[in-house]
Protein backbone atom coordinates (compact mmCIF):
# COMPACT_ATOMS: atom_id res chain seq x y z
CA UNK A 1 0.00 0.00 0.00
CA UNK A 2 2.03 3.69 -1.02
CA UNK A 3 1.52 6.40 0.83
CA UNK A 4 -0.54 8.10 -1.49
CA UNK A 5 -3.38 5.90 -1.14
CA UNK A 6 -3.90 6.47 3.04
CA UNK A 7 -7.25 8.16 3.70
CA UNK A 8 -7.24 9.64 6.63
CA UNK A 9 -11.19 8.95 6.96
CA UNK A 10 -10.44 5.19 6.60
CA UNK A 11 -7.56 5.59 9.23
CA UNK A 12 -9.76 7.37 11.98
CA UNK A 13 -12.76 4.45 10.77
CA UNK A 14 -10.60 1.66 11.41
CA UNK A 15 -9.42 3.02 14.80
CA UNK A 16 -12.82 3.05 16.06
CA UNK A 17 -13.69 -0.02 14.49
CA UNK A 18 -11.30 -1.76 16.35
CA UNK A 19 -12.58 -0.09 19.73
CA UNK A 20 -15.52 -1.98 19.22
CA UNK A 21 -14.40 -5.31 18.55
CA UNK A 22 -13.58 -7.28 15.63
CA UNK A 23 -15.81 -7.83 12.89
CA UNK A 24 -15.14 -11.60 12.87
CA UNK A 25 -17.03 -11.72 16.75
CA UNK A 26 -19.92 -13.94 16.91
CA UNK A 27 -23.43 -11.97 16.71
CA UNK A 28 -24.08 -14.18 20.07
CA UNK A 29 -21.09 -13.02 21.63
CA UNK A 30 -19.58 -15.70 23.93
CA UNK A 31 -19.92 -15.65 27.96
CA UNK A 32 -16.83 -14.05 29.33
CA UNK A 33 -13.76 -16.42 30.84
CA UNK A 34 -11.10 -15.69 32.70
CA UNK A 35 -9.23 -18.59 31.31
CA UNK A 36 -9.54 -16.43 28.01
CA UNK A 37 -7.87 -13.43 29.09
CA UNK A 38 -4.45 -15.52 29.72
CA UNK A 39 -4.67 -16.44 26.22
CA UNK A 40 -5.23 -13.21 24.92
CA UNK A 41 -2.10 -12.44 26.76
CA UNK A 42 0.33 -15.07 25.57
CA UNK A 43 -1.36 -14.57 22.40
CA UNK A 44 -0.30 -10.46 22.38
CA UNK A 45 3.16 -11.62 23.28
CA UNK A 46 3.16 -13.90 20.02
CA UNK A 47 2.17 -10.59 18.11
CA UNK A 48 4.71 -9.19 19.02
CA UNK A 49 7.53 -11.29 17.09
CA UNK A 50 5.05 -10.64 13.85
CA UNK A 51 5.33 -7.80 10.99
CA UNK A 52 3.49 -4.89 11.83
CA UNK A 53 1.24 -5.52 9.34
CA UNK A 54 0.41 -9.17 9.89
CA UNK A 55 -0.25 -7.87 14.11
CA UNK A 56 -2.73 -5.80 12.92
CA UNK A 57 -4.67 -8.76 10.57
CA UNK A 58 -4.71 -11.27 13.31
CA UNK A 59 -6.18 -8.76 15.98
CA UNK A 60 -8.88 -8.04 13.88
CA UNK A 61 -10.02 -12.06 13.39
CA UNK A 62 -9.50 -12.52 17.51
CA UNK A 63 -13.01 -12.84 19.34
CA UNK A 64 -12.54 -9.98 22.27
CA UNK A 65 -16.01 -10.77 23.33
CA UNK A 66 -14.26 -14.22 25.18
CA UNK A 67 -12.15 -11.78 27.32
CA UNK A 68 -13.41 -10.74 30.73
CA UNK A 69 -13.50 -6.60 31.54
CA UNK A 70 -10.03 -6.72 32.84
CA UNK A 71 -9.03 -9.20 29.84
CA UNK A 72 -10.26 -6.11 27.58
CA UNK A 73 -7.92 -3.45 28.65
CA UNK A 74 -5.15 -4.69 27.04
CA UNK A 75 -7.40 -5.73 23.83
CA UNK A 76 -8.92 -2.31 23.99
CA UNK A 77 -5.60 -0.78 24.26
CA UNK A 78 -3.29 -2.18 21.40
CA UNK A 79 -6.28 -2.04 18.74
CA UNK A 80 -6.12 1.93 17.29
CA UNK A 81 -2.31 1.61 17.50
CA UNK A 82 -1.86 -1.50 15.95
CA UNK A 83 -4.16 -0.38 12.86
CA UNK A 84 -1.83 2.76 12.90
CA UNK A 85 1.34 0.69 12.96
CA UNK A 86 0.55 -0.99 10.29
CA UNK A 87 -0.49 1.87 8.30
CA UNK A 88 2.72 3.19 9.11
CA UNK A 89 4.79 0.21 8.02
CA UNK A 90 2.82 0.32 4.07
CA UNK A 91 4.38 3.61 3.61
CA UNK A 92 7.21 4.34 1.47
CA UNK A 93 8.83 6.73 3.29
CA UNK A 94 8.72 7.49 7.36
CA UNK A 95 7.44 4.04 8.27
CA UNK A 96 9.04 4.18 11.82
CA UNK A 97 6.53 6.97 12.35
CA UNK A 98 9.25 9.88 11.91
CA UNK A 99 9.29 11.59 8.36
CA UNK A 100 13.19 11.84 8.33
CA UNK A 101 15.77 8.84 8.84
CA UNK A 102 18.12 11.37 10.36
CA UNK A 103 17.86 14.27 12.44
CA UNK A 104 20.08 16.29 14.65
CA UNK A 105 18.20 14.13 18.02
CA UNK A 106 18.23 10.54 15.78
CA UNK A 107 20.13 8.39 14.01
CA UNK A 108 22.66 5.82 14.56
CA UNK A 109 25.56 8.52 14.60
CA UNK A 110 24.46 9.19 18.37
CA UNK A 111 25.52 5.74 19.60
CA UNK A 112 28.55 4.74 16.79
CA UNK A 113 30.26 8.21 18.14
CA UNK A 114 30.24 6.74 21.55
CA UNK A 115 32.78 4.32 20.60
CA UNK A 116 32.24 2.10 23.66
CA UNK A 117 35.18 -0.05 24.00
CA UNK A 118 33.05 -3.20 24.07
CA UNK A 119 31.69 -2.07 20.60
CA UNK A 120 31.75 -3.82 17.24
CA UNK A 121 32.78 -0.77 15.15
CA UNK A 122 31.90 -2.68 11.98
CA UNK A 123 28.58 -2.98 12.74
CA UNK A 124 27.81 0.66 13.92
CA UNK A 125 29.74 1.33 10.71
CA UNK A 126 27.12 -0.16 8.63
CA UNK A 127 24.14 1.20 10.66
CA UNK A 128 25.07 4.96 9.92
CA UNK A 129 25.52 3.76 5.95
CA UNK A 130 22.10 1.98 5.95
CA UNK A 131 20.58 5.83 7.62
CA UNK A 132 22.57 7.68 5.22
CA UNK A 133 20.67 5.21 2.38
CA UNK A 134 17.26 6.23 3.89
CA UNK A 135 17.84 9.66 3.64
CA UNK A 136 18.86 9.20 -0.02
CA UNK A 137 16.14 7.05 -0.57
CA UNK A 138 13.82 9.34 1.19
CA UNK A 139 14.65 12.24 -0.89
CA UNK A 140 14.66 10.06 -3.94
CA UNK A 141 10.30 10.59 -3.14
CA UNK A 142 10.60 14.19 -2.24
CA UNK A 143 11.13 13.73 1.68
CA UNK A 144 13.71 16.24 2.51
CA UNK A 145 13.81 17.66 5.87
CA UNK A 146 13.68 21.19 6.54
CA UNK A 147 16.80 23.38 5.50
CA UNK A 148 16.79 24.43 9.19
CA UNK A 149 16.43 20.96 10.62
CA UNK A 150 19.09 19.75 8.11
CA UNK A 151 21.71 22.40 9.95
CA UNK A 152 20.99 20.92 13.32
CA UNK A 153 21.56 17.67 12.48
CA UNK A 154 25.16 19.26 10.09
CA UNK A 155 26.17 20.89 13.41
CA UNK A 156 25.33 17.20 15.69
CA UNK A 157 27.53 14.92 12.81
CA UNK A 158 30.33 17.19 13.13
CA UNK A 159 30.44 17.04 16.39
CA UNK A 160 30.51 13.23 16.33
CA UNK A 161 33.24 13.16 13.80
CA UNK A 162 35.00 15.31 16.07
CA UNK A 163 34.95 12.46 18.91
CA UNK A 164 35.76 9.48 16.59
CA UNK A 165 38.53 11.25 14.58
CA UNK A 166 41.11 10.66 17.22
CA UNK A 167 40.47 7.03 16.50
CA UNK A 168 40.37 7.62 12.58
CA UNK A 169 43.29 5.65 12.26
CA UNK A 170 42.42 2.92 14.26
CA UNK A 171 38.92 0.74 14.96
CA UNK A 172 37.06 3.82 14.29
CA UNK A 173 38.74 4.45 10.58
CA UNK A 174 34.84 2.66 8.99
CA UNK A 175 32.84 4.52 11.56
CA UNK A 176 34.76 8.04 10.96
CA UNK A 177 34.44 7.37 7.09
CA UNK A 178 30.80 6.65 7.30
CA UNK A 179 29.97 9.57 9.45
CA UNK A 180 31.64 11.68 6.54
CA UNK A 181 30.04 10.55 3.74
CA UNK A 182 26.84 11.05 5.73
CA UNK A 183 27.55 14.79 6.67
CA UNK A 184 28.15 15.15 2.75
CA UNK A 185 24.91 13.90 2.21
CA UNK A 186 23.43 15.92 4.31
CA UNK A 187 25.00 19.28 3.40
CA UNK A 188 24.40 18.08 -0.45
CA UNK A 189 20.62 18.22 0.50
CA UNK A 190 20.61 21.65 1.82
CA UNK A 191 20.27 23.61 -1.39
CA UNK A 192 17.31 21.46 -2.29
CA UNK A 193 15.20 21.50 1.58
CA UNK A 194 12.81 24.25 1.66
CA UNK A 195 11.98 26.25 4.60
CA UNK A 196 8.18 24.99 5.03
CA UNK A 197 8.30 22.31 8.14
CA UNK A 198 4.98 20.92 7.90
CA UNK A 199 4.17 17.28 6.94
CA UNK A 200 1.06 18.64 4.86
CA UNK A 201 3.55 19.99 2.26
CA UNK A 202 4.87 16.33 1.55
CA UNK A 203 2.59 13.76 -0.60
CA UNK A 204 0.06 13.04 1.33
CA UNK A 205 1.71 14.16 4.70
CA UNK A 206 -1.53 15.22 6.16
CA UNK A 207 -3.06 11.25 6.49
CA UNK A 208 0.55 10.52 7.21
CA UNK A 209 0.47 13.58 10.58
CA UNK A 210 -3.06 11.63 12.00
CA UNK A 211 -1.60 8.48 11.62
CA UNK A 212 1.50 9.69 13.64
CA UNK A 213 -0.72 10.93 15.68
CA UNK A 214 -3.19 7.40 16.02
CA UNK A 215 0.54 5.50 16.24
CA UNK A 216 2.08 7.89 19.14
CA UNK A 217 -1.30 8.07 21.68
CA UNK A 218 -2.90 4.90 20.61
CA UNK A 219 -6.42 6.20 19.61
CA UNK A 220 -7.74 8.28 16.82
CA UNK A 221 -7.00 11.86 16.59
CA UNK A 222 -8.48 14.67 14.46
CA UNK A 223 -5.45 16.86 15.10
CA UNK A 224 -7.66 20.47 14.25
CA UNK A 225 -9.93 19.69 16.88
CA UNK A 226 -6.91 18.89 18.81
CA UNK A 227 -5.52 22.30 17.93
CA UNK A 228 -8.76 24.19 18.75
CA UNK A 229 -9.54 22.22 22.10
CA UNK A 230 -5.77 23.08 23.36
CA UNK A 231 -5.96 26.58 22.34
CA UNK A 232 -9.38 27.13 24.81
CA UNK A 233 -7.38 25.61 27.35
CA UNK A 234 -4.83 27.87 27.00
CA UNK A 235 -7.14 30.95 27.46
CA UNK A 236 -8.78 29.87 30.75
CA UNK A 237 -4.92 28.97 32.23
CA UNK A 238 -3.44 32.75 30.83
CA UNK A 239 -7.14 34.14 32.65
CA UNK A 240 -6.18 32.26 35.60
CA UNK A 241 -2.86 33.62 35.75
CA UNK A 242 -3.82 36.98 35.43
CA UNK A 243 -5.88 37.22 38.18
CA UNK A 244 -2.83 35.70 40.08
CA UNK A 245 -0.10 38.00 38.49
CA UNK A 246 -2.24 41.58 38.58
CA UNK A 247 -3.16 40.82 42.51
CA UNK A 248 0.55 40.64 42.37
CA UNK A 249 1.39 43.97 40.86
CA UNK A 250 1.98 43.02 37.50
CA UNK A 251 0.03 44.28 35.51
CA UNK A 252 1.51 45.64 32.10
CA UNK A 253 1.66 43.82 29.19
CA UNK A 254 0.08 40.54 28.32
CA UNK A 255 0.47 37.65 30.59
CA UNK A 256 3.11 36.48 28.29
CA UNK A 257 5.38 39.64 28.91
CA UNK A 258 4.15 39.29 32.65
CA UNK A 259 5.50 36.19 33.06
CA UNK A 260 8.79 37.01 31.79
CA UNK A 261 9.41 39.84 34.44
CA UNK A 262 8.33 37.74 37.01
CA UNK A 263 10.87 35.01 35.71
CA UNK A 264 13.60 37.57 35.52
CA UNK A 265 12.71 39.23 39.31
CA UNK A 266 16.21 38.39 41.36
CA UNK A 267 14.01 38.40 44.40
CA UNK A 268 13.17 34.92 43.34
CA UNK A 269 16.43 33.50 42.09
CA UNK A 270 18.11 31.16 43.85
CA UNK A 271 21.88 31.97 44.60
CA UNK A 272 24.28 29.76 42.45
CA UNK A 273 26.59 29.11 45.42
CA UNK A 274 26.29 26.10 47.29
CA UNK A 275 23.92 28.04 50.11
CA UNK A 276 21.64 28.65 47.18
CA UNK A 277 21.73 25.19 45.99
CA UNK A 278 20.93 24.08 49.25
CA UNK A 279 18.56 26.22 50.17
CA UNK A 280 16.32 24.82 46.58
CA UNK A 281 16.86 21.09 47.75
CA UNK A 282 15.04 22.02 50.91
CA UNK A 283 11.96 23.91 49.64
CA UNK A 284 12.01 21.25 46.93
CA UNK A 285 11.85 18.70 49.88
CA UNK A 286 9.11 20.89 51.84
CA UNK A 287 6.96 20.76 48.52
CA UNK A 288 7.56 17.04 48.40
CA UNK A 289 6.37 16.80 52.24
CA UNK A 290 3.09 18.70 51.24
CA UNK A 291 1.95 17.02 48.38
CA UNK A 292 2.35 13.74 50.12
CA UNK A 293 -0.22 14.62 52.74
CA UNK A 294 -2.58 17.06 50.63
CA UNK A 295 -3.05 13.59 48.58
CA UNK A 296 -3.56 11.06 50.79
CA UNK A 297 -7.15 10.96 49.97
CA UNK A 298 -6.99 10.75 46.31
CA UNK A 299 -4.04 8.37 45.74
CA UNK A 300 -2.96 5.03 47.71
CA UNK A 301 0.24 5.34 49.22
CA UNK A 302 1.13 9.05 48.92
CA UNK A 303 3.13 8.80 52.36
CA UNK A 304 4.98 5.37 52.39
CA UNK A 305 6.13 5.63 48.35
CA UNK A 306 10.16 6.49 48.14
CA UNK A 307 11.02 9.50 47.14
CA UNK A 308 13.16 12.33 47.41
CA UNK A 309 15.30 15.32 45.78
CA UNK A 310 18.86 15.69 45.46
CA UNK A 311 21.47 17.49 43.38
CA UNK A 312 22.49 16.69 39.94
CA UNK A 313 26.47 16.45 40.80
CA UNK A 314 28.64 19.58 39.47
CA UNK A 315 30.28 17.13 37.21
CA UNK A 316 26.92 16.24 35.47
CA UNK A 317 25.80 19.92 35.71
CA UNK A 318 28.79 20.96 33.60
CA UNK A 319 27.64 18.37 30.98
CA UNK A 320 24.68 19.68 30.51
CA UNK A 321 22.70 16.80 32.31
CA UNK A 322 19.51 18.73 32.84
CA UNK A 323 17.96 16.64 36.08
CA UNK A 324 17.77 13.05 36.02
CA UNK A 325 15.51 10.46 37.64
CA UNK A 326 17.53 8.19 39.76
CA UNK A 327 16.07 5.09 41.34
CA UNK A 328 13.59 6.55 43.68
CA UNK A 329 15.01 10.37 43.80
CA UNK A 330 14.93 12.96 41.41
CA UNK A 331 18.21 15.05 40.93
CA UNK A 332 17.51 18.67 40.05
CA UNK A 333 20.03 20.55 37.82
CA UNK A 334 20.79 23.75 39.57
CA UNK A 335 23.32 25.00 36.77
CA UNK A 336 21.28 27.90 36.07
CA UNK A 337 19.98 29.98 38.04
CA UNK A 338 15.73 28.41 38.76
CA UNK A 339 12.89 30.84 40.01
CA UNK A 340 11.42 29.45 43.65
CA UNK A 341 8.03 29.39 42.05
CA UNK A 342 9.07 26.88 39.17
CA UNK A 343 9.98 24.14 41.56
CA UNK A 344 7.36 22.37 43.00
CA UNK A 345 5.37 22.21 40.05
CA UNK A 346 8.99 19.93 38.98
CA UNK A 347 8.23 18.11 42.16
CA UNK A 348 4.69 17.36 41.65
CA UNK A 349 5.67 16.14 37.57
CA UNK A 350 9.07 14.20 38.39
CA UNK A 351 8.33 12.58 42.38
CA UNK A 352 4.56 12.50 43.69
CA UNK A 353 2.55 11.84 41.69
CA UNK A 354 4.13 11.84 38.83
CA UNK A 355 7.05 10.03 37.85
CA UNK A 356 8.65 8.17 40.61
CA UNK A 357 4.92 7.58 41.88
CA UNK A 358 4.28 5.96 39.18
CA UNK A 359 6.87 3.98 38.81
CA UNK A 360 6.30 1.13 41.26
CA UNK A 361 3.13 0.48 39.79
CA UNK A 362 4.84 0.05 36.45
CA UNK A 363 6.74 -2.53 38.21
CA UNK A 364 4.69 -4.35 39.57
CA UNK A 365 2.60 -4.46 36.31
CA UNK A 366 2.39 -7.31 33.82
CA UNK A 367 3.27 -5.57 30.74
CA UNK A 368 3.06 -6.07 26.99
CA UNK A 369 5.68 -5.08 24.83
CA UNK A 370 3.05 -4.16 22.27
CA UNK A 371 0.89 -2.35 24.70
CA UNK A 372 3.82 -0.14 25.92
CA UNK A 373 4.51 0.55 22.15
CA UNK A 374 1.23 2.14 21.58
CA UNK A 375 0.82 3.97 24.49
CA UNK A 376 3.74 6.65 23.96
CA UNK A 377 2.62 9.25 25.39
CA UNK A 378 1.14 7.74 28.67
CA UNK A 379 3.59 8.40 30.89
CA UNK A 380 4.46 12.48 29.84
CA UNK A 381 0.45 12.21 30.09
CA UNK A 382 0.57 10.71 33.82
CA UNK A 383 2.97 13.03 34.92
CA UNK A 384 1.75 16.43 33.50
CA UNK A 385 -2.39 15.12 35.06
CA UNK A 386 -0.38 14.41 38.02
CA UNK A 387 0.75 18.70 38.28
CA UNK A 388 -3.08 19.23 38.15
CA UNK A 389 -3.90 16.85 40.42
CA UNK A 390 -1.63 18.34 42.99
CA UNK A 391 -3.12 21.66 41.90
CA UNK A 392 -6.56 20.04 42.43
CA UNK A 393 -5.90 18.77 45.84
CA UNK A 394 -4.08 22.10 47.75
CA UNK A 395 -0.63 22.07 47.38
CA UNK A 396 -0.79 25.36 46.09
CA UNK A 397 -3.04 26.84 48.91
CA UNK A 398 -1.74 30.00 50.32
CA UNK A 399 1.11 30.04 47.94
CA UNK A 400 0.00 32.00 45.09
CA UNK A 401 3.53 32.46 43.15
CA UNK A 402 3.78 28.49 43.57
CA UNK A 403 0.52 27.95 41.20
CA UNK A 404 1.93 30.70 38.81
CA UNK A 405 4.03 28.62 38.42
CA UNK A 406 2.09 25.21 38.09
CA UNK A 407 -0.13 27.63 35.67
CA UNK A 408 3.16 28.26 33.52
CA UNK A 409 4.47 24.52 33.32
CA UNK A 410 0.38 23.81 32.17
CA UNK A 411 0.46 26.52 29.28
CA UNK A 412 3.88 25.15 28.51
CA UNK A 413 2.66 21.34 27.96
CA UNK A 414 -0.54 22.42 26.55
CA UNK A 415 0.67 25.03 24.45
CA UNK A 416 3.07 21.95 22.19
CA UNK A 417 -0.44 20.77 21.44
CA UNK A 418 -0.89 24.04 19.77
CA UNK A 419 1.88 24.60 18.03
CA UNK A 420 3.13 20.81 16.56
CA UNK A 421 -0.64 20.71 15.77
CA UNK A 422 0.00 23.98 14.04
CA UNK A 423 2.77 23.33 12.14
CA UNK A 424 1.81 20.08 10.59
CA UNK A 425 -2.57 20.72 10.37
CA UNK A 426 -2.83 24.84 10.22
CA UNK A 427 0.07 25.06 8.07
CA UNK A 428 1.88 27.26 10.42
CA UNK A 429 5.82 28.56 9.56
CA UNK A 430 8.51 27.23 11.98
CA UNK A 431 8.73 31.12 12.72
CA UNK A 432 5.20 31.54 13.89
CA UNK A 433 5.20 28.70 15.98
CA UNK A 434 8.29 29.85 17.94
CA UNK A 435 5.97 33.45 18.16
CA UNK A 436 2.83 31.19 19.45
CA UNK A 437 4.95 29.62 21.87
CA UNK A 438 6.34 33.11 23.31
CA UNK A 439 2.69 34.27 23.06
CA UNK A 440 1.22 31.36 25.28
CA UNK A 441 3.90 30.50 27.87
CA UNK A 442 6.45 33.49 28.26
CA UNK A 443 10.27 32.41 28.19
CA UNK A 444 10.30 28.67 28.12
CA UNK A 445 10.00 27.20 32.14
CA UNK A 446 11.71 23.74 30.94
CA UNK A 447 15.44 23.23 30.27
CA UNK A 448 14.41 23.22 26.71
CA UNK A 449 14.38 26.45 24.54
CA UNK A 450 11.66 27.49 22.90
CA UNK A 451 13.44 27.75 19.68
CA UNK A 452 14.91 23.54 20.25
CA UNK A 453 11.58 22.64 21.35
CA UNK A 454 9.54 24.04 18.08
CA UNK A 455 12.75 22.24 16.26
CA UNK A 456 12.09 19.13 17.86
CA UNK A 457 7.79 19.36 16.38
CA UNK A 458 9.47 19.94 13.21
CA UNK A 459 11.38 16.27 13.47
CA UNK A 460 9.42 14.59 15.48
CA UNK A 461 5.39 15.13 14.62
CA UNK A 462 3.17 13.62 16.82
CA UNK A 463 5.07 13.05 19.87
CA UNK A 464 4.28 15.62 22.23
CA UNK A 465 0.74 16.41 20.89
CA UNK A 466 0.29 12.65 22.22
CA UNK A 467 1.58 13.81 25.72
CA UNK A 468 -0.68 16.47 26.23
CA UNK A 469 -3.66 14.69 25.25
CA UNK A 470 -2.72 11.93 27.17
CA UNK A 471 -2.99 14.18 30.18
CA UNK A 472 -6.33 16.17 28.94
CA UNK A 473 -7.93 12.62 28.50
CA UNK A 474 -7.47 10.79 32.11
CA UNK A 475 -8.83 14.52 33.40
CA UNK A 476 -11.53 14.09 30.99
CA UNK A 477 -12.30 10.50 32.18
CA UNK A 478 -11.98 11.34 35.33
CA UNK A 479 -15.07 14.11 34.90
CA UNK A 480 -17.00 12.04 32.61
CA UNK A 481 -16.96 8.94 35.84
CA UNK A 482 -17.91 11.43 38.19
CA UNK A 483 -20.80 12.20 36.97
CA UNK A 484 -21.91 8.63 35.54
CA UNK A 485 -21.34 6.98 38.83
CA UNK A 486 -22.27 10.62 40.86
CA UNK A 487 -21.64 8.65 44.75
CA UNK A 488 -19.92 5.41 43.75
CA UNK A 489 -17.07 7.43 42.44
CA UNK A 490 -14.23 6.56 44.05
CA UNK A 491 -10.79 8.73 43.86
CA UNK A 492 -8.65 6.20 45.03
CA UNK A 493 -10.03 3.61 43.04
CA UNK A 494 -10.10 5.93 39.66
CA UNK A 495 -6.15 6.70 40.28
CA UNK A 496 -5.07 2.96 40.67
CA UNK A 497 -7.06 1.84 37.72
CA UNK A 498 -5.29 4.64 35.71
CA UNK A 499 -1.91 3.03 37.22
CA UNK A 500 -2.20 -0.45 37.90
CA UNK A 501 -1.73 -1.78 34.27
CA UNK A 502 1.17 0.23 33.12
CA UNK A 503 1.36 2.33 30.41
CA UNK A 504 -2.10 2.45 28.26
CA UNK A 505 -3.50 4.16 25.65
CA UNK A 506 -6.54 6.04 26.26
CA UNK A 507 -8.85 3.49 25.33
CA UNK A 508 -7.47 1.14 27.35
CA UNK A 509 -7.87 3.49 30.32
CA UNK A 510 -11.31 3.72 29.68
CA UNK A 511 -11.60 0.28 29.85
CA UNK A 512 -9.08 0.14 32.80
CA UNK A 513 -11.74 2.56 34.63
CA UNK A 514 -15.08 1.12 33.54
CA UNK A 515 -13.32 -2.66 35.06
CA UNK A 516 -12.38 -1.16 37.74
CA UNK A 517 -16.00 -0.02 38.83
CA UNK A 518 -17.99 -2.59 37.83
Amino acid sequence: MRINSIDRRSLLLAGAASLAGCASAPALPAEPDPAADADFRAFVDRLADRSRSTRAFLLRRYDASRLTPRGRILYDAIAPGIEADAALSRMNWGSAGYPYPVTHRSGSWRRAAEMRADDAPRYWMREVERDTNRILGHASRGVIAPDFALEAAERQLVQAIARVAPHAEGDGREIHEALVRQLETVRELRPRAGSEPGMWRLSNGEEYYATVLQFQLGAPVDPREAHARARDRCRSLQSEADVLLRARGLTQGDVAERLRVLARDPRYLYGQDDAGKDRAIADMAASLTRVRTVLRDVLVDTMETPADVRRLPARQEDNGAQGRRQGSAYLVDLGAPRASWTLPGVVHHELIPGHIYQAPFAGAANIATLQERYASGYLEGWSSYAEQLADENGAFEGDPLGRIGYLQWMLFRTARIVCDTGIHAMRWSRERAIEEMRALQGESIAFVTIEEDVLRFCVQPGVYTAQGLAMLHIGDLRERLRRELRDRFDAKRFHTAMLEHGPLSPPGLEQAARAAFI
